[in-house]
Formats: C-alpha cells, structure tokens, sequence
C-alpha cells in the first residue's frame, strides 16, 4: 500500500464498530456497508461464521498452499493449520471467500509455474465446502480474480470467470458462457437458493450505468439497467450476499454505494447512494484543505474542509435519510495557511483525530460528539496510537493529550521537545515517551512513563544511534502495526513503542 497524504480513511479492509463507548455519545453511528465484506487479512480474508467462529483463509507466503484455520468461540482457541489448496506447480498469490450458513465459497487466485501481482491470474481455482474442512475444487477459465458468490441456504456458490461464470450446486460444478456487452473493469455474480444467477458489471456502452443480467441455468437472461453516474467508473465492485452488492472505493465510505434488491424476484436498485454525492454536503473548494471524509468506529461517518481563508468546517452524515447535517466550525486558524497533516490511518480508529498542518506546527482536531470540536497543539512532533487504534496520545511543546472513548481528552502537564521524540498512550490517562532527554544528537533511546510531577524513567532502549544528527519522526500508521519512521538525512530505522506484559520496550523493524 503506498502512504498517502489525507483526512483519516479505512483501508480496502472493513472493521466492525464499537459499541458502549462514550464517543459514541447519542450519535447513533451505523456500521459503514464495507463493515459486511470479510474482513482482509494478508493474502487472503477472515470469516465470521456462526456462534462466533471465525475462518481465516489465506495464501501462503511462498504462494505454494492456500491455508484455513479456525477459530472456536466456545473455547477460545484457534485450531491447526490445515490445508486447502495445494498443487505442483500451483502458485496462489491471494484468496477472497463468502460463508452462508457454515458453507463457505472460496476463489483462490493462482497461476502455473509463477506468480505476479502485477499480471491477472489465469489459473484460479474455484473451491466450496459444507463445513470447512473438507473442500471440492474446480479450475477456472481464463483471468479470473472476482469473489464468489454464495446462495442464502450455503448449498449453491457461483464464480465469474472469462466469457462467463462457474455454478456449483446439488450436481457439483457447471460452467456457463454469458455476453457481457459493453463491459468495463470489475464484475460480481450472486447465486439464489433456487440457481438463479446475477451477474453486475459496469457499461459504458450507451452511457454510463450498471448492468445486471439475471437468469437460471442458461436461459436467455433478463437485462437491467441500474443508473447511476459513476457506475462505469473504475472501482471495485462486490457482493455482500445475495442480494447485495458494494460498488465504489471500499478504502473510503464516502465513495461507496450500495445496489440491492428486495429477494430474487425483485429488480436491483439504488438503495443507499455514495455519500460524497449525498445532499446537504457542503464542498469546499480550497486547494489545501478541499473536503475529505473521517471514518471512527461509533461515529458516524465526518466531512471536514475549508475555503480559502475560511475556517475549517465539518458535517456528519445520516445514512437512514441519506442527506448531511449542518456544518459546523471544527478550528478556525486565525488567517495562517493550514493544509491536511498525514491521516492515513490503516483502520478506523475508536477517537477522532485529523492532524492539520500550519506553517511548520500542527494541531490535532478531536471531538465527543460532532458539533463540539476541541484543537490540540502537537507542534512538529506526531502522534501516537495505541495498537488497537482505541487511544491517540497527541504530544505538545507544554502538554501531553490523550484522546479516549471513556474520558474524552486528558492532558498531561507535561510536554515533549526533542525533534526525534515520541509519544504512544497508556489507556485514557497515561503516555510513555521514547526521548533522547536531549543527548545523543537527538537519536532516541530513553523509554519514559508519565506521572504527576513529570515524566519518570523506565528503562535505556538499544536503540541504535548515528552520527548525524537525528532530525525528525514520522507516523508510520499506514498498515499495521502502528510504528514510527525515526531518521536523519542519511540515516534511521522504524520502530514500535510495545508494552509486553507489564513492561515497555521498543521493536526496531529490520529491512
């Protein structure tokens, strides 16, 4: 993933939202639509199943096997690796899968004899068992990449693959060519309890629309077409279950819309458009602070931006009338020309908080509730996070903050100078420091714990140091786990600030 510079979005992958925090303080925040997709992991996809259980389904690193393993809610305890797939010369690159009543759908995106992101798979394996254990395979034709799609009752699974799509069902598995006139990038299929076949794409022939052509067996199929103004564009288009689909950039809820239908015999249909085209948004036209949208578990989903010269305004979105609400003042700089810090956060956190940049210090926006904002200075430094993304520790030049669901924000009378130090909380009121208390050319190495008359100390990292002087620290919050980029101008590492049982220390990655 490359890093990129914005207001706080989710990645490609969905997370649940919270619930019986403070933060959500009577906002009645719903689950974004992505929160329904498996949940991504790397090279492949987590399963809720029932009762609790989870199945997690995957590629290997060396591509050489694809793997499932799961998890027993009743006894805690995740069982054996087992394998799923495994083939001479088979080289699997990344897995997507569907589950319905303990029955799951797998395609596993393979090619012979090599592998390669950058080039479409065109030895894919379509895959489906009834209790995850035992599985039945069935190569796919041509390039073939598209999740699969599986029927309410779990018995029935379908797959596109090039010039049609794959069914598996009581007589196993059937493959069925489809003319798909005037498709452009990404397709999904679902399947019906009684066969009944949905293949959606977007066409751009005769304007820009979604198709979807529905019918059972290999009849001659019924066509529909979905209007809307981004439906040829080139995002990602998936199913939810059998009578949903997501089209959109899944990494950002505003983007997204949803295409449903009422049951197999109801036509599809709009039935919750992309917020970012929702009524009631006030766009700002600002260079540097143009509208972006803020993702946070228990919150409902936030617009912030600013005209030139313009305080900087914010708005929350109601997905059940599908229309924004009034815009409030978040921060008002004073006349300085401000623009969005780096907010690439990997999963929605549990807080809000959007760094914004001005001039050479920066400020971090939080609020409770929507309407009240408060702003924190940060200075040059940035912030910390807390490995479940539940707390943000803000350091400032006097002060320490700590954002939290349970206390809001706490600050600690005590504040952070070294140009290499940083900060990561300890629950809602507390902070450990990494510093270089001012030695050492300002490399860090110091690990220390907040308290009322300052900050004490723990304990000496091995952290390394070097010879130029250490000249700033960076969020390296992009993917998991949260870590900091440490430098110079010639030199420097990545490093984790962890608590490992009742201790902290560092963990330095090693390229």
């Amino acid at each position: 993933m490359s890093r990129i510079t914005g207001v706080v979005v989710a990645l490609a992958t969905a997370a649940a939202v919270l619930s019986g925090s403070t933060a959500d303080a009577g906002t009645g925040a719903a689950a974004p639509p992505t929160a329904s997709l498996p949940h991504e992991i790397p090279g492949g996809v987590e399963l809720t199943l029932a009762a609790g259980d989870l199945l997690r389904l995957w590629a290997a690193e060396d591509h050489g096997a694809v793997w499932s393993r799961r998890y027993d809610a009743a006894t805690s305890a995740w069982g054996a690796r087992a394998v799923v797939l495994r083939k001479k010369n088979l080289l699997c690159g990344d897995v997507d899968a569907r589950t319905a009543r303990g029955a799951v759908a797998l395609i596993a995106e393979c090619d012979r004899y090599g592998w390669s992101e950058d080039q479409a798979p065109t030895s894919s394996r379509a895959l489906w068992s009834a209790d995850t254990r035992t599985w039945t395979s069935y190569r796919l034709e041509g390039e073939a990449y598209e999740e699969p799609g599986i029927s309410p009752d779990g018995s029935r699974a379908v797959w596109p693959e090039s010039d049609g799509y794959v069914t598996f069902g009581p007589a196993g598995f059937s493959r069925h060519a489809l003319m798909t006139p005037g498709q452009e990038y990404t397709a999904t299929t679902t399947i019906a309890d009684t066969g009944q076949v949905s293949y959606l794409y977007g066409s751009f022939r005769r304007g820009c629309h979604l198709v979807a052509l529905t019918r059972t067996g290999d009849a001659a199929p019924s066509r529909q077409v979905v209007a809307f103004d981004t439906g040829c564009s080139d995002s990602d288009l998936a199913n939810v279950d059998s009578d949903t689909t997501l089209f959109g950039d899944f990494s950002d809820p505003a983007q997204v819309t949803v295409i449903s239908r009422a049951d197999a015999a109801s036509p599809w249909g709009v039935t919750a458009i992309a917020p970012s085209s929702a009524p009631g948004l006030d766009r700002a036209g600002g260079r540097r602070l143009p509208t972006d949208f803020v993702e946070a578990r228990g919150f409902p989903l936030l617009a912030l931006g600013a005209g030139r010269g313009q305080p900087i305004r914010a708005q929350a979105y109601d997905p059940a009338t599908q229309t924004w609400g009034p815009s409030t003042v978040a921060y008002d700089p004073g006349g300085r020309t401000c623009r969005w810090g780096d907010n690439w956060i990997a999963e929605p956190l549990a807080v809000v908080a959007v760094t914004v940049r001005c001039g050479r210090r920066s400020v971090v926006l939080t609020t409770s509730d929507t309407v009240t904002w408060q702003a924190l200075r940060m200075g040059r430094h940035v912030p910390g996070i807390s490995p479940d993304g539940t707390y943000v520790a803000v350091p400032g030049p006097s002060s320490t903050s700590v954002i939290s669901p349970e206390r809001g924000v706490v600050t600690l009378p005590i504040g952070v100078r070294g140009a290499c130090d940083v900060v990561v909380p300890d629950g809602p009121g507390g902070a450990v420091l990494l510093t270089a208390a001012g030695r050492r050319r300002g490399w860090p190495t110091v690990l220390q714990h907040s308290s009322p008359t300052g900050w004490e100390r723990l304990s000496r990292t091995n952290l390394p140091t070097f010879a130029p002087t250490c000249v700033a620290a960076r969020s390296a919050a992009y993917d998991l786990p949260y870590r900091f980029d440490i430098y110079s101008r010639w030199a420097g590492y990545t490093v984790q600030v962890v608590q490992r049982g009742s201790e902290w220390t560092t963990w330095r990655s090693r390229s």
